[in-house]
């Protein structure tokens, strides 16, 4: 009897066990059948959630925009209004005032990569140039730029050094010639008494001082590692270790190598630089060309919509580069939310009615155009990398 039992159990056992096996094959088919969860993508969420914060910083922007009209006091006309009054003409002066704001940027990349590899590389210069005014736009600082530039340059067969010391020669120099004309103007513009009835004068001056200062930074710290290394080698140290104690820096030995590579890859390309004087001179030039164009870009978006700025252009591009120093601490991208009043300021000595039209228009020219190349050359890449992954699947 406890045999038969035991049998029992036994083939119990086994039966449930065959059942058991029975129904995980089935549900391993069931599940075989049914489409996989695709995994929560992550980057995809994260780069939604940047594109909505940086429509929100947009969208602030224009509304500080027309918050500081309203103070200033000037009836807006509409945009129909605005047109209809336009130049023709002087619209078509500010499109190849652009274009030639442009082609400069693209020429200094253009000047650097002959000197450092002995070719122009003309088309990777233009997306080279293109592709970092699109992350320094997207980037609080304009800090993603430079990375990106030294990647694509190192996609394109240049040497990891060689693409630094493009980016670093082209970055030192446009800083320094932005920062030496910009003072100069400001110096202009206050002898010329142009912050004295502009409202919120004051306010433009400091903050116009305060970033000159904070944009002399880096460059100044370079300098002084060319010229004193040992000393600023301690002082370096020094600074990155009170930064670990406050929890900013992690590992002091890598942020020590990192500081030293950036100034050792510079010395290095500025002594290619040096070898040819000629491309020296050349890249001086375009870099104060490129620069005295983009702070006058608002007294030829006057000129196009008839604003009567006639002997007005050192007034309205000193209280640009006011404004634009003013806001180039503010850690959004584009300096937006803040740039937009503060660029109203220096607008509204002769834009009028058309002021608001006249900000959206310098904006539009300055910032949000680089943003709608960057996104083209983004989805063309998307649309050539898909077709030549479908023609190397076919063959």
């Amino acid at each position: 009897m406890e045999r038969k039992d035991e049998n029992k159990e036994n083939t119990d056992e086994l039966t449930d066990g065959g059942e058991n096996a029975v129904l995980s094959e089935t549900d391993a088919q069931t599940a075989a059948a049914q489409p996989a969860k695709k995994p929560l993508n992550v980057k995809r969420i994260k780069s939604v959630l940047w594109n909505v914060f940086l429509v929100a910083v947009i969208a602030v922007g224009i509304i500080s925009l027309l918050g500081v009209v309203k103070e200033i006091g000037h009836d807006g006309s509409s945009f129909g209004e605005v047109m209809r009054g336009a130049s023709p003409l002087f619209f078509v002066v500010l499109a190849a005032v652009v274009a030639a704001g442009m082609a400069l940027d693209v020429a200094k990349f253009c000047i650097i990569g002959k000197t450092v590899t002995g070719k122009y590389r003309l088309g990777a210069s233009i997306k080279t140039n293109f592709l970092g005014k699109y992350y320094d736009a997207v980037t609080p600082f304009a800090t993603g730029g430079q990375p990106m530039q030294i990647y694509y340059l190192n996609t394109k067969g240049i040497s990891g050094g060689n693409s630094s010391a493009i980016v670093l020669i082209r970055y030192i120099f446009s800083i320094m010639c932005w920062i030496i004309l910009g003072a100069a103007l400001m110096i202009a513009g206050a002898v010329k008494g142009v912050l004295d009835n502009v409202s919120g004068g004051n306010l433009l001056k400091i903050t116009g001082w305060v970033g000159i200062g904070v944009n002399l930074i880096i460059p100044v710290f370079v300098l002084l590692f060319l010229l004193l290394p040992k000393f600023m080698r301690k002082m370096a140290v020094g600074v990155i270790k009170v930064g670990n104690k406050i929890k900013l820096v992690k590992d002091v030995d890598k942020a020590t190598e990192r500081a030293e590579k950036i100034v050792y890859d510079f010395k290095n390309a500025f002594k290619q630089m040096a070898k040819s004087p000629v491309n020296f001179a050349l890249l001086l030039l375009v870099c104060f060309l490129e620069s005295a164009i983009t702070f006058a870009i608002p007294y030829f978006v006057m000129l196009a919509f008839s604003c009567p700025v006639e002997g007005l252009l050192i007034t309205v591009t000193s209280l640009n580069v006011y404004a634009i120093f003013g806001v180039s601490f503010i850690p959004t991208p584009g300096n937006s939310g803040v740039i937009e009043g503060m660029g109203a300021l220096a607008f509204s000595v002769a834009a009028g009615p058309a002021l608001v039209w006249s900000v959206i228009a310098w904006r539009l020219f300055t910032f949000y155009i680089y943003i709608i190349i960057g996104i083209v050359l983004s989805v063309f890449d998307i649309v050539v990398k898909n077709k030549r992954g479908k023609r190397e699947k076919n063959d």
